[in-house]
């Protein structure tokens, strides 16, 4: 299953001069060997999670350096030569580490772009990211911005995917209406006077 998931982010087969191809069976691609595969069993977990429930999903990429392309150029051509997310919500995050310049960059699809606004995205960098790749364990970073990140499209989606079980979705429990509630309080109530007429009798 998690294969066959993975395997959506293959579709395209030609790229541009200096794009690496889409890893296979994975959304992972550690160019600059930073990551250890732990960490990217994490991020393919969230992805094939997410994957199933709602389309999105999350690429890393890490490299030393990014040629003659700006940070910003490298990591739309990447997302945009994997075709990151679903066809057609566009919904795909790649994150880019460029471990030689010391700097990292994330990119949307444009079905994401009011919910994950770059203000948004900085913001989740900040506070998940940058700690870790300031100091070199960039494990940490990605996990920690990695889950945050699925928590916001789980959010925005409004799916509880279940990890555990593969990645298959668990429904999430919808909070009783305000009359249904009412009526809840109402019936205890009947049933207590009730309850305390017959004691009295």
């Amino acid at each position: 299953v998690a294969e066959h998931a993975l395997a959506c982010l293959l579709a395209v087969t030609a790229f541009a001069a200096g794009i690496p191809a889409a890893p296979q069976g994975s959304c992972v691609l550690d160019q600059a060997n930073v990551l250890s595969a732990a960490t990217e069993q994490k991020v393919n977990d969230l992805t094939v999670a997410l994957g199933q429930a709602c389309g999105a999903q999350i690429a890393v990429v890490t490299v030393d350096f990014t040629g003659t392309l700006s940070m910003e150029e490298y990591a739309y051509q990447v997302f945009d030569a994997w075709g990151v997310g679903d066809k057609k919500k566009n919904n795909g995050v790649l994150l880019l580490l460029v471990i030689g310049d010391e700097n990292y960059y994330c990119t949307v699809g444009t079905g994401l772009e009011k919910e994950l606004s770059p203000s948004k995205i900085d913001d989740l960098l900040y506070d998940n990211l940058e700690e870790g790749f300031a100091k070199g364990d960039y494990d940490a970073g990605v996990t920690a911005f990695a889950n945050a990140l699925y928590d916001e499209l789980c959010g925005i989606y409004g799916v509880q995917p279940d990890q555990s079980t593969g990645g298959s979705v668990a429904p999430v429990p919808e909070r009783p209406s305000l009359l249904a509630r009412i009526g809840g309080y109402f019936t205890m109530i009947v049933v207590l006077l009730v309850l305390i007429a017959l004691v009295v009798l």
